[in-house]
């Protein structure tokens, strides 16, 4: 086996350490092991009783350690997060309902509740045909007449509307779909990007019933204030604003729409039919080899996550912890509204109330400032700790306008958190390197990994498809600016020519990547997201210097196929590596044109490396 000794490798690892220790907070949190215990002061919400209220912790426990309060995967392939049935005393997995609906999801027991049901089912499956058979036709009468591509807007539009015609479940699917380059064609994308979550508020006489219902007390016990109507309405639940009748503290109270359970899981049974032939249909006309019963179990899986208010309790609680022990130098500028673990239920969530505004509605500047911190807040959840917001909508991402954290960025909806084990986020990192080198055959290795391509993938069908693609993402200032959405678009023509897939877990991640992208825009229409992951994962690689994958993709970064090192690729890592790259070129990593503004560590780097750049830098290979 050969492996390299590159002399530069020190020296480079050295100088960012330098100059990252003199950007680290003063008082940066030790990081503790995942069993550091909480002390009861994190919060006056967050005590030993409350954790044993919500069955997490066994009673006679005093200590609450990270691990107790983890949130974990139902199963590998769904990468959805909710607390695992092994792990936590009194999560009961076959845990039903008054009626014996299944309250966990289990597609199994789901389709056996309602196979008996067919009554119920029957109203449903009519109001189904009634909709969707009319546009069946139309598709098919359009394939069949060759006129599918001049039509197909027109379909799209026709889709949207028969999507809110069928309910909430559906609008949900569709917003999933919408980000799903290798399901959808872009007309059709672009259409089901104007879905809507927005419905009608149910009566708050129903609401209060099903508080009182699930805490146990009369509203007027527990809240001095309770407002008349909901602040924000959507499909599975609407907020009212409150205040404790206890402390006075001002909170925000969630309650589950009457009757979403029955009326999701009836949904998902429908769908269940319908997905199956329509993949068959997929597989016969084109290459993809997309699993769409998994893509439908992660979504169903999803939902039912969302439909357990106590999930998003304890995904918020955990998503602070990790953000504060994280290398997150801004984690102070962030704020995660506190929830009331003894005002949470499985249908009603009570948390810290946030005032603020969408950054979609803020002037440019801010905008850039406040999604500046939180890019780099999800680059931190998805490449570091591996625990990453599923759904950062607009209405997730405020400003805080009001009280000590005025001016501040606030994630707000833990319903839908994700977890990527440490593999897959070591081969994002590897493949945002090899991409920017151009390294199509190290990247379909990656891809491999991450599950976008078979093991047995024919490398010399790829490479020229890929070089086609994403080569004019590649250039600065190339015809294409790095944006996420137009790159979907184009992964989607390539999938009609290799075997190209997109792993459940990616459906999630292009919801949140395309939603805090769609926002920037607004702020700043040459903003990349893609482009700004660059410094963060040249540093990322620097500071995990010690292992011998992070020197590999070091060496990688530094050094082309022969060997040689190329001193406009140096330039480009350090400048990347303080955070200038994707602020002073106009697209992604540009590594033959390095910017002006990097002449002076050019210059450094002669200085400092003036032996070793002189002589061509001397590599050593050893057997």
């Amino acid at each position: 086996m050969i492996g390299a000794r590159y002399t530069v490798l020190p020296s480079l690892v050295r100088f960012y350490n330098a100059q990252s220790h003199q950007n680290t907070r003063k008082a940066r949190i030790t990081v503790r092991a995942a069993t550091t215990p909480l002390g009861l002061s994190f919060s006056s919400a967050i005590n030993v009783d409350n954790f044993q209220r919500l069955g997490i912790i066994k009673p006679g426990d005093d200590r609450i350690s990270v691990e107790d309060v983890r949130v974990r995967d139902v199963r590998e392939v769904s990468y959805v997060s909710r607390r695992r049935m092994t792990d936590d005393v009194g999560f009961d997995p076959d845990e039903v309902d008054d009626e014996g609906l299944p309250l966990v999801y289990n597609e199994a027991k789901i389709t056996e509740f309602w196979r008996l049901r067919w009554g119920e089912l029957a109203s449903r499956w009519t109001t189904f045909a009634g909709i969707s058979v009319p546009w069946i036709s139309k598709l098919a009468t359009a394939v069949i007449r060759g006129r599918l591509e001049q039509q197909q807007e027109q379909l799209a539009r026709e889709a949207v509307q028969n999507l809110e015609r069928l309910g909430p479940t559906f609008v949900k699917l569709g917003q999933v779909l919408s980000i799903r380059p290798d399901v959808l064609p872009p007309p059709v994308l672009r259409e089901l990007a104007k879905l809507q979550d927005d419905i009608a508020p149910f009566p708050t006489a129903e609401a209060r019933a099903v508080i009182e219902a699930e805490l146990g007390q009369p509203i007027s016990t527990l809240f001095s204030e309770f407002s008349e109507e909901p602040i924000a309405a959507a499909s599975l639940a609407q907020v009212y604003r409150a205040r404790l009748a206890t402390s006075g503290e001002e909170v925000a109270v969630k309650v589950q729409r009457p009757a979403a359970l029955s009326i999701i899981s009836k949904d998902l049974y429908v769908m269940r039919r319908a997905v199956v032939l329509y993949e068959r249909l997929i597989r016969r006309f084109t290459a993809q080899t997309t699993d769409y019963q998994i893509l439908l179990s992660t979504f169903a899986e999803g939902l039912y996550t969302e439909m357990d208010f106590r999930n998003e309790a304890l995904n918020a609680i955990r998503m602070k912890m990790l953000l504060r022990e994280s290398e997150f130098v801004d984690s102070e500028a962030v704020v995660i509204p506190e929830p009331n673990l003894a005002l949470t239920t499985r249908r009603v969530l009570t948390m810290e109330f946030v005032r603020g505004t969408k950054l979609s509605l803020l002037p440019p500047d801010e905008i850039r400032r406040l999604v500046k911190i939180g890019q780099d807040a999800f680059l931190v959840q998805l490449l570091e700790i591996g625990f990453f917001h599923s759904d950062p909508h607009p209405g997730n991402l405020l400003k805080v306008t009001e009280g000590p954290h005025a001016g501040k960025l606030a994630l707000l909806d833990f319903g839908l958190v994700s977890e990527l084990p440490a593999a897959d986020r070591e081969a994002m990192v590897s493949a945002t390197i090899h991409l920017g080198n151009r390294d199509w055959n190290a990247l379909i290795s990656d891809f491999v990994a991450l599950g976008f391509l078979p093991v047995d993938a024919d490398r010399g069908l790829i490479i020229p498809v890929m070089d086609r693609v994403l080569s004019p993402y590649l250039r600065g200032g190339g015809a294409k600016a790095f944006n996420f959405q137009m790159l979907s678009q184009d992964l989607l023509q390539a999938s009609l020519q290799i075997p190209f897939s997109v792993p459940p877990y990616m459906s999630l991640l292009a919801r949140a990547v395309a939603t805090l992208e769609g926002i920037a825009l607004v702020g700043d229409p040459g903003y990349q997201m893609v482009a700004q992951a660059y410094p963060f994962v040249v540093r990322k690689v620097l500071r995990d210097s010690s292992s011998g994958g992070a020197r590999m993709l070091l060496r990688d970064m530094l050094f082309d196929a022969s060997g040689s090192v190329k001193p406009a690729r140096m330039s480009a890592v350090l400048n990347a590596a303080l955070g200038y790259v994707a602020e002073q070129t106009d697209g992604f990593v540009d590594f033959d044109a390095v910017p002006a503004d990097g002449a002076p560590l050019q210059v450094w780097i002669y200085q400092t490396l003036s032996r070793s750049l002189a002589s061509g830098l001397q590599c050593q290979f050893e057997d």
